[in-house]
C-alpha cells in the first residue's frame, strides 16, 4: 500500500471512527437521555456521589461532553453548586476512560470486523421497516458496528507504517526515560485531541499505533496524558458564549486535567511500573491478536489508573479547585443579563439535551415576567412615589423576554431542520407557542407600567376600592405564573385543573370588577380618566391570565 493511499485510508478510517462514536453516543443519550438528567439533578448531594453519578452517567451515554453540557444546566439552575460540580467532572474524566476498554477489549482479541457488519445491518433495521420503539436502540447498534469498522480500517493501514524506514529510525531515538521527550508527547497528545475534538478518537489512535508496534507503550501512555488535556478544550471553546458558571466549570476541569498531567509526567516511570504489575502478561510477546490485546489493555489500564488516582488526590480539595476555577472567571458584566444561559449550538445535534435547554431558557423568561408583574404590585400600592429604578427595571426586563422570545424561536427552528422524533417535535411546537405567549405576558405587563406611569404623570386618583380590585387581580395573576413556573422544573399531568381554576377566576374578576366600577361612575366616587385608566388595567391583566392559560395548555401537552 502506497502512503497516499495508506493516509487516506486511516483518514478514513478515523471518519468512520468519529461517525459511529457519534451515532452511538447520540443514540444512547435518546434512550437514557431523561434518566440521566434525572440522576445527575439527584445525587450529586456530596462530592463521593458525584464523582460515582458522573463516572455511571459518562459510562452510559458513552460522552463525557454530554455529561458536562448535563452539569452546567444544572450548576446554573441552581439545582447543584460549582463545588458539587468538580465531583461529577472528576467521574467523567473516569467514565470515558471506558471507551479505551471497549477498543482495548474488543477491538485487538479477535476479528472485530466480524461484529462490525452484522451490528450494522440489525442496527439499521428498525429504521428501515419503521419500527419507531426499536430506532434508538437501533442507532446504538449502527453507531457500534460503524465506529468497529473504522477502527479495522485504520488497524490495517497502520500496520503498513512499522516497516517504514523513517518509523524505525525514529524509535531507535525515542526515549521516553526523559522528561523533554514525555513533554513533547503530551503536547502531541493534546493537540491532535484540540483538532479532532474528541478524546475517544485520539484514545483508539493511539491503542491502534501501539497495538501494531508502531510506538511503545511508554510513549502511548505519555499521549494519554497529552489526550487528558486536550479533552477540556472542547469544554472550554462551548463556554466561550456561555454563562459565568458554565465558564468556571470548564476552568475546573482545566485546572484538574493540567495539574494530573503534570504529577504524571514526574512520576511517570514508577506509575508505568505499576500499571505492569496490575495488567498481566508481556507488552513485548509479539505481534499476535493476544499480544496485541495485552499492549492495548496496558494503555487502557494507564488511562485509567491515572483518572482514579488524580481524583483520589483532588478529591479532599474540591472546594480549593473551584474557588481558583471561579478566580479564573471574570465577574459578569451588567450588559450581559439578557444573554443566553443555556442553548448551546452544541447541543442542537441531541434534540433531548437541546429541548432540556429549552426548557431552563425559558423559565428564564417566566422568571422576567414573574419580576415584572412583582414590580407591578410595588407601583400600584405606592401611587405618590416616582419609583424610577423600579419602572426601569420593568422596561428591562421586557427587553430582556422579547430578546429571549426570538433566540429561543429560531433555536427551535434550528432543531426542526435535524432529525426528531414525532414527540420531540410536538414539544418544540409546544415550546413555540409557549414563548410567544410569555412574551405577550410581557408586554402587557410592559403596558401596565406605562399606564401606572400615565396615573403618576398626570396625578390621577383611583379609589381605595379599585386600588385593592387592581391589587387582588395582580396577586391572582401572580398566582398562575408561579404555577406555570413550577410545572417548567417539575411538570404535573394535573396542573390544567388548576389554570382552568385560575383562568376563570381571573375572567371573573375582571367582570366584577368592570360592574363595580360602572357603579363607581354612576355614583360619582370616581373621574372618568381615573374610570379609563382602572379599565384598561384590567384588560392587560386579564390578557395575561389568558396567554399563562394557553401556556399551562403547553405544559400539559394539550397545545
Amino acid at each position: 500500500m502506497d502512503v497516499a493511499n495508506m493516509v487516506i485510508t486511516v483518514l478514513g478510517g478515523l471518519a468512520l471512527f468519529l461517525f459511529g462514536m457519534k451515532v452511538m453516543s447520540d443514540g444512547l443519550q435518546k434512550v437514557a437521555g431523561p434518566k440521566m438528567r434525572t440522576i445527575l439533578a439527584k445525587m450529586t448531594g456530596n462530592r463521593f456521589t458525584g464523582v460515582f453519578t458522573g463516572f455511571g452517567v459518562t459510562c452510559a451515554v458513552q460522552s463525557s461532553s454530554a455529561t458536562t453540557v448535563m452539569l452546567v444546566s444544572f450548576v446554573s439552575a441552581g439545582l447543584i453548586t460549582l463545588t458539587e460540580s468538580v465531583g461529577v467532572v472528576m467521574g467523567a474524566n473516569i467514565g470515558t476512560t471506558f471507551t479505551g476498554w471497549l477498543v482495548a477489549l474488543l477491538g485487538f482479541k479477535f476479528k472485530i470486523i466480524i461484529l462490525a457488519f452484522p451490528a450494522i445491518v440489525i442496527g439499521f433495521l428498525p429504521k428501515l421497516v419503521g419500527a419507531r420503539k426499536l430506532e434508538d436502540w437501533g442507532e446504538v447498534l449502527l453507531g457500534f458496528g460503524i465506529l468497529f469498522l473504522g477502527l479495522d480500517f485504520m488497524k490495517d493501514s497502520v500496520g503498513q507504517l512499522k516497516d517504514s524506514a523513517a518509523i524505525i529510525e525514529f524509535m531507535k531515538h525515542a526515549n521516553s526515560a526523559t522528561v523533554l521527550y514525555r513533554l513533547a508527547a503530551v503536547f502531541i497528545g493534546a493537540s491532535v485531541t484540540m483538532v479532532v475534538q474528541s478524546s475517544s478518537a485520539t484514545m483508539a489512535i493511539t491503542l491502534t499505533l501501539t497495538a501494531q508496534g508502531i510506538i511503545d507503550v511508554p510513549t502511548a501512555c505519555a499521549l494519554v496524558l497529552g489526550e487528558n488535556i486536550g479533552t477540556t478544550v472542547t469544554a472550554n471553546l462551548a463556554a466561550i458564549s456561555a454563562n459565568a458558571v458554565a465558564k468556571k466549570t470548564a476552568r475546573a476541569h482545566f485546572i484538574f486535567n493540567i495539574f494530573g498531567a503534570l504529577w504524571g509526567v514526574i512520576l511517570f516511570t514508577p506509575f508505568l511500573a505499576l500499571v505492569d504489575k496490575m495488567v498481566p502478561g508481556d507488552i513485548t510477546a509479539g505481534t499476535g491478536l493476544l499480544s496485541k490485546a495485552v499492549i492495548a489493555s496496558h494503555v487502557a489500564m494507564f488511562h485509567t489508573m491515572f483518572n482514579v488516582i488524580n481524583t483520589a488526590i483532588f478529591l479532599p480539595f474540591v472546594n480549593q479547585l473551584a474557588w481558583v476555577a471561579s478566580k479564573l472567571v471574570w465577574a459578569k458584566d451588567k450588559t450581559e443579563a439578557a444573554a443566553l444561559q443555556y442553548l448551546n449550538p452544541h447541543l442542537m445535534d441531541s434534540p433531548p439535551m437541546a429541548l432540556h435547554a429549552t426548557r431552563q431558557e425559558v423559565g428564564r423568561m417566566v422568571n422576567e415576567v414573574a419580576s415584572m408583574m412583582n414590580k407591578v404590585k410595588l407601583l400600584i400600592e405606592s401611587p405618590s412615589e416616582k419609583m424610577g429604578k423600579t419602572a426601569e427595571a420593568i422596561s428591562e426586563s421586557e427587553a430582556i423576554v422579547d430578546y429571549l422570545e426570538k433566540e429561543i424561536t429560531e433555536y427551535l427552528a434550528v432543531i426542526t431542520q435535524g432529525e426528531t422524533s414525532e414527540e420531540q417535535s410536538h414539544e418544540i411546537a409546544g415550546f413555540i407557542t409557549a414563548v410567544s405567549d410569555i412574551e405577550r405576558m410581557g408586554d402587557h405587563a410592559e403596558a401596565l407600567h406605562k399606564l401606572l406611569a400615565k396615573r403618576y404623570d398626570n396625578k390621577i386618583e383611583l379609589t381605595d376600592g379599585a386600588k385593592k380590585e387592581l391589587m387582588e387581580i395582580a396577586e391572582k395573576v401572580i398566582e398562575f405564573i408561579a404555577l406555570i413556573q413550577a410545572n417548567l422544573k417539575n411538570p404535573n399531568p394535573t396542573v390544567m385543573v388548576t389554570a382552568k381554576h385560575l383562568e376563570n377566576s381571573i375572567n371573573d374578576m375582571r367582570k366584577q370588577m368592570r360592574q363595580g366600577h360602572v357603579e363607581r361612575l354612576n355614583n360619582g366616587e370616581c373621574a372618568v380618566t381615573s374610570g379609563l385608566l382602572f379599565i384598561d388595567m384590567l384588560t392587560s391583566f386579564e390578557k395575561m391570565g389568558d396567554h399563562a392559560y394557553n401556556v399551562a395548555q403547553v405544559l400539559a401537552g394539550e397545545r
